[in-house]
């Protein structure tokens, strides 16, 4: 297994981890078609507009929609957005080839090779903070350990 394992694109190994990794989950009695899905609808009050995110054609689009300007977002969304990351994680990664395959990472270091974004990715530079790849790596303890 190498020290790192680098995840971005649908070109490259471990996409799945990617949160515009299209695969259909349940959080809450709600079915999500991605990650991308979930967290974007999470930061809205609305919930007219947390379902037309919901029912986004694609991830991409979903981001797109989580970036409006026109619907109030969460005013505790600073706080509370690393939980709502950590909680749709935990719903993808209950599907057993997606925990398998994360847990067979294990020890390496998971990096989310975006060089857009320097919060939940490694960023242009490739000292971002990675928040993705940590809660991923937390995610998968988490799983080692309860054998679940």
């Amino acid at each position: 297994m190498p020290e790192k394992i680098y995840f971005y694109t649908s070109k490259e190994p471990y996409f799945e981890f990617s949160n515009f990794y299209e695969f259909e989950f349940s959080l809450n009695d709600e079915s999500w078609k991605s990650v991308e899905h979930c967290y974007q609808a999470a930061k809205f009050e609305s919930g007219e507009y947390r379902r037309k995110i919901q029912s986004a054609e694609t991830p991409m689009d979903a981001r797109l929609l989580g970036q409006s300007k026109e619907f109030a977002i969460r005013k505790n969304w600073d706080s509370i957005k690393e939980e709502i990351m950590l909680v749709a994680l935990r719903g993808k990664f209950a599907v057993p080839s997606l925990k398998d395959l994360l847990v067979s990472t294990a020890p390496a270091m998971l990096v989310e090779k975006s060089p857009h974004d320097n919060y939940w990715g490694a960023g242009k530079s490739g000292n971002g903070r990675n928040r993705l790849g940590v809660l991923l790596m937390q995610l998968r303890a988490e799983l080692s350990s309860s054998g679940a």
